[in-house]
């Protein structure tokens, strides 16, 4: 995100004059667990299993995408809701929150070779971080998300699959000790360890479109957003590091689309390590062009495990995708630098006016 244009507007934005009539449902959830203890609770061993544990879930990711059938998830009565949109710029931190605000790009380069952010602790590039988890099993895990615009100013933006399984287990199903990290990386004083330079925000309440939770929909619903509780020392997540912006339901093809996330992998990469920020650039393409059935958007960009849920945003700092899956061959091997995010239409829509009705 470092090559967000210093454009970005300090005004207030609101999610969207959307109607709330037809939207698709959603499912919303809440952690309850102490905030200590969710802090408490990642240390450089749980974060060891969390990274490690990435690159196994891109491989069961991408072989569920794979077996996901867009023509029966259109069947379904909830999808014959109108369609629906939803805008609002990105916001830059205030004075207090930042030293320094975005460098201006006049002209994005096609690069699906992600390359390190150069200052992922500086705004904009602070508004993408960390997100780790616990799964069911009690197992660790790790994605990406970003902070986005949102009545509250706490709201973080990811993929579905970062903050539930999809299996139909509902409100309950949501995972657990869920924290955001923004500008997370490995500290530079012990090795394998994390810095967290701009706080630890714990995951408060979760909303996730029932194209997810229900459905596993990876066309559609792998999009999510939660609530965040401000640690101690900051106001809120949006003045801290800023938030990115949102165009959906505005179809799925983008140029000079910036993709950013925390890779534990990648394509034929072996300099990827889950503590590092990474970002390709390029144009986005609608995956099924010849289908009108699949909606999803497709971006040449090398990333890979622990990338999931970093945002697609346009020059101007607006979300208009997620990072969701990639394709793999029967040995569960990557075939392709393909990365694809699920369609961010009625889905996405249906769940930022969530997150602000809630709020």
């Amino acid at each position: 995100m470092a090559l967000i244009p210093a454009t970005l507007t300090p005004a207030s934005a609101s999610a969207s004059d959307a109607p709330a009539s037809g939207s698709p449902d959603v499912t919303h959830g809440e952690q309850t667990t102490d905030l200590r203890k969710v802090r408490d609770f990642w240390t450089p061993a749980s974060i060891a299993r969390a990274l490690a544990n990435e690159k196994r879930d891109q491989a069961r990711i991408a072989r569920d995408a794979a077996d996901a059938s867009p023509a029966e998830a259109r069947d379904r009565v909830r999808r014959s809701a109108p369609h629906l949109t939803a805008e609002a710029p990105p916001i830059l931190p205030t004075p207090k929150g930042s030293a320094s605000t975005a460098t201006a790009a006049a002209e994005v380069p096609e690069m699906p070779v992600a390359e390190k952010v150069p200052f992922p602790q500086v705004p904009p590039a602070t508004v993408v971080g960390k997100i780790l988890y616990v799964d069911a099993a009690g197992e660790e895990h790790g994605c990406t998300g970003a902070s986005i615009v949102a009545d509250g100013k706490n709201t973080v933006w990811t993929a579905g699959h970062c903050v539930h399984p999809g299996d139909g287990s509902g409100s309950d199903g949501f995972y657990d000790l869920v924290v955001f990290i923004p500008g997370f990386r490995e500290s530079l004083e012990t090795p394998g360890d994390y810095d967290a330079p701009w706080g630890e925000w714990v995951a408060q309440s979760f909303v996730a479109p029932e194209a997810w939770t229900q459905d596993q929909d990876y066309y559609e619903g792998d999009l999510a957003a939660f609530t965040v509780e401000a640690p101690d020392g900051y106001t809120n997540l949006t003045d801290t590091v800023g938030a990115l912006g949102y165009q959906f339901g505005a179809g799925s093809d983008w140029p000079d689309i910036i993709d950013s996330g925390y890779p534990g992998e990648g394509y034929n990469r072996t300099d990827m390590d889950g503590f590092t920020q990474f970002y390709c650039t390029g144009d986005v393409v609608d995956a099924g062009n010849w289908n009108p059935l699949d909606n999803r958007l497709e971006m040449n960009c090398d990333m890979g495990a622990g990338a999931s849920g970093g945002p697609m945003a346009t020059p101007e700092g607006q979300i208009v995708g997620a990072n969701s899956h990639v394709e793999n061959d029967d040995q569960g091997q990557r075939i392709n630098d393909r990365l694809y995010s699920s369609d961010h239409g009625d889905q996405a829509v249906a769940v930022i006016n969530a997150i602000n009705d809630a709020n």
